[in-house]
């Protein structure tokens, strides 16, 4: 190997180097602003329940609970749709000119009335689904509670 050679391997070992360390820098700078994926929602969090508890629950308890669930649906996508309204109304009001803190009083009052309706209803599908479980089934559920 000449020597003009041996000088100029460093010189690309320094420049691939230089390359990788960028290449994984910008993984780590794009990984750090990507926003994280939105939490999970109650849908989900009440399909992994059912899923758990259907193990001891009999198959005709756990298909009550299933069918409750598909039934619901509905009302997770009025819940989904009440929150995205809140929050454009919330900003429509905090950038009115001029500022009307009567208006957001009233938006509040209006979303928590609409909370209260929709967790009633919630509530009584919930009874009626459980007053429809056996009496194992409600055992089920209470052993597999707060697990």
């Amino acid at each position: 190997m000449t020597p003009t050679a041996r000088r100029r391997w460093p010189w690309y070992l320094l420049i691939g180097s230089l390359a990788i360390n960028m290449l994984a820098g910008g993984f780590v700078v794009a990984h750090a602003i990507r926003p994280p994926p939105p939490p999970p929602g109650p849908e989900h969090a009440l399909g992994r329940f059912i899923d758990d508890a259907a193990s001891r629950l009999t198959p005709e308890d756990a298909a009550l609970l299933r069918r409750a669930l598909d039934d619901a649906r509905p009302l997770f996508v009025r819940m989904h749709a009440a929150r995205a309204d809140f929050g454009a109304r919330l900003r429509t009001e905090l950038i009115a000119s001029p500022f009307d803190p009567d208006r957001i009083r009233a938006l509040f009052d209006s979303s928590r009335a609409a909370d209260d309706a929709l967790r009633a209803e919630i509530e009584s599908r919930v009874v009626e689904t459980i007053k429809r479980l056996s009496p194992q089934g409600r055992l089920g559920l209470a052993e597999g509670h707060g697990h």
